[in-house]
């Protein structure tokens, strides 16, 4: 699987979605089980190529009518390299002396 990265809209979770939970170490925390699918089809918002989506993961018998589950949209990530490659420093503009700045 790849990597993704995106948001979500936390203030879109129906509340009966969050559940609390008494951990281990005595603190009580919300919890909300979650999808993520992969779309038929990529969404394109601006310059962003969105390929799958998370939304609330209820159980059968939790589900209710006309509730809607979706919370953001996920996008691929791919790192850029963070050194130049060969063909970068090749093409790069050379820089005289002239061209700084005189301090």
């Amino acid at each position: 699987m790849s990597n993704l990265f995106g948001s979500i809209c936390l203030s879109e979770i129906p509340r009966e979605q969050m559940k609390k939970v008494i951990c281990k170490d005595g603190k009580e925390r919300i919890f909300v089980n979650v999808w993520v699918g992969e779309r038929k089809e990529p969404a394109t918002f601006g310059n962003n190529t969105y390929t799958h989506y998370v939304s609330c993961a209820p159980k059968k018998w939790e589900r209710v009518e006309g509730t809607n589950y979706f919370l953001g949209d996920l996008q691929t990530y791919n790192p850029q390299p963070s050194t130049p490659t060969v063909e970068q420093v090749a093409n790069a503009p050379s820089v005289s002396p002239e061209d700084d700045l005189p301090f």
